[in-house]
């Protein structure tokens, strides 16, 4: 473990910056001599501090001590010999490197107020967590986030994974359990699915829109127990037809990939689930428009529909949003729209409004010359990854390399010549006492996918299948009796 170079004080400074009356910061990094490769970018919000964690590594127990202000950042390899280097973007230095083979895992601890940028010869899985709830065995534990895919993007066939954290592997109650595997098949799949060191492994077959989950290998407080299967918190996942797998815990914040690639589209898998009942607790959904139409929610199960709401051309110029409250229980949703939007599936927490939803932290990004709204309750980092003119709020900025804009509370809208990156952070009404979610980079954003529009096809019912199956029958003896008279009478 490293301890990186304390930016505490500068972080929470432009914290406080963001929800004071300018309508946003911009920072000008230093320069940074290093070459274009992959390139994840993140910021370590204020939160309370973690535990000692036990971690099962290639099936020894292993107690991890993290200072008091740091968060972890967990990195897998997806092929050997990869080089990853660590950068401070305030100050410029180069605070970290190492050398990871796929499925090795490398842990670093950084400081809460940091920003920095992970770059990487070749791509890697970069999970950032932290608060003092992340990781225990009680009811509010687990973060939820989408597995990247090792090709780029979040839908595919190949998956390396550290895994995030669930809610309560080891509860009471299996109502309270959230999985931190949950996978989703866009096609017919067959799936295995085991840790690095092989000793674990297990597999399943999926037809179009069906799911299964399980309760994997992570970290847990120290002496907790844990119920998870596993012997390393680090998986891979191969399949024959294309899914898309994530955790899915008990307070989301989650901003949607939409199943088309990227995250602004026409169709979208929200999986959500709110089941521990406290005050002001709800599963919700907020579509932020980017054009005019219509957008309808669907339950994946049987494509009853849950709600609809249309917007106008004056929704998207007015930057208005749909708030869909969901309440307590497992939401496993498929929506669909007839223009382009934006998908953040959270909960609430003391009010069911919008800005008491988190704590958590979500990425989402936008292509070149491509325009994404987003919602955020709180604060946003915009992340530039290269020199460009971006567009922010309607704004034009002329942007440098690892360049990062904050804005505050509110719905945004942004445009840049070239890739951009985007943190939301929302401490909800509590402050931070959990949060994490894998970090994006430029090839999970560009990744394109042909449309699916099989998934959201209603089909026939079975009852009512089961009538027609009747109606033949009936008419099939109706002619054999008419049949059987009239060669009687002959």
């Amino acid at each position: 473990m490293i301890f990186l170079n304390n930016l505490k004080t500068f972080g929470i400074f432009i914290l406080l910056l963001t929800f004071g009356v300018v309508p946003f910061a911009t920072f000008t990094p230093a320069t940074l001599a290093q070459p274009a490769s992959h390139v994840y970018y993140g910021y370590v919000p204020p939160s309370t501090d973690l535990p000692e964690l036990d971690e099962l590594v290639m099936g020894t127990k292993v107690t991890l001590s993290p200072p008091a202000g740091y968060a972890l950042l967990d990195i897998t390899g997806y092929k050997d010999g990869t080089r990853v280097e660590i950068y401070d973007l305030v100050s410029g230095l180069l605070v970290n490197a190492t050398v990871l083979n796929a499925l090795e895992k490398a842990t670093f601890y950084l400081p809460y107020g940091m920003y920095f940028k992970v770059v990487s010869s070749e791509r890697v899985g970069v999970l950032l967590t932290g608060g003092e709830s992340a990781y225990s065995q009680g009811s509010f534990s687990g973060v939820s986030t989408f597995y990247p895919s090792l090709e780029g993007g979040f839908r595919g066939r190949n998956f390396i994974f550290f895994a995030a954290p669930a809610t309560h592997q080891y509860g009471y109650s299996m109502d309270l359990v959230h999985p931190n595997f949950y996978i989703f098949a866009l096609e017919k799949a067959d799936w295995k699915l085991e840790d690095r060191v092989q000793r674990f492994s297990t597999d399943g077959s999926l037809s179009p829109r069906g799911t299964s989950r399980a309760i994997l290998q992570s970290r847990v407080n120290e002496g907790e127990p844990s119920a998870a299967v596993g012997y390393d918190p680090v998986f891979k996942l191969s399949t024959t037809g294309e899914v898309i797998v994530g955790s899915v815990a008990l307070g989301a914040l989650v901003y949607v990939p939409a199943l088309t690639g990227g995250y602004v589209g026409r169709t979208f898998w929200a999986p959500n689930h709110a089941t521990y009942r406290q005050e002001g607790r709800s599963a919700v959904i907020i579509v932020v428009p980017l054009e005019a139409g219509k957008v309808t929610v669907f339950k994946r199960d049987d494509m009853s529909v849950v709600a609809e709401q249309e917007f106008t051309e004056s929704d998207v110029l007015g930057n208005n949003f749909w708030f869909l409250p969901l309440g307590i229980g497992r939401f496993d949703l498929l929506i669909q729209s007839t223009g382009d939007i934006t998908v953040l599936v959270a909960q609430t927490l003391t009010e069911v409004r919008p800005e008491f939803i988190g704590d958590g932290i979500a990425f989402l990004g936008s292509r070149p010359n491509q325009e994404v709204k987003f919602y955020t309750p709180s604060m946003a980092v915009v992340f530039s990854p290269e020199d460009q003119v971006a567009f922010i709020n309607g704004e034009q900025k002329e942007l440098k390399k690892d360049q990062f804009v904050i804005l505050g509370s509110g719905v945004h809208s942004v445009k840049g010549s070239r890739y951009l990156i985007i943190q939301v952070v929302a401490p909800g009404a509590q402050g931070f006492q959990k949060w994490g979610h894998y970090l994006i980079e430029a090839l999970d954003i560009g990744a394109t996918y042909p449309d699916v529009p099989e998934l959201f096809e209603r089909g026939v019912p079975i009852m009512l299948y089961a009538g027609i199956g009747a109606v033949v029958v009936i008419v099939a003896l109706i002619a054999f009796l008419v049949l059987k008279r009239r060669k009687a009478k002959a």
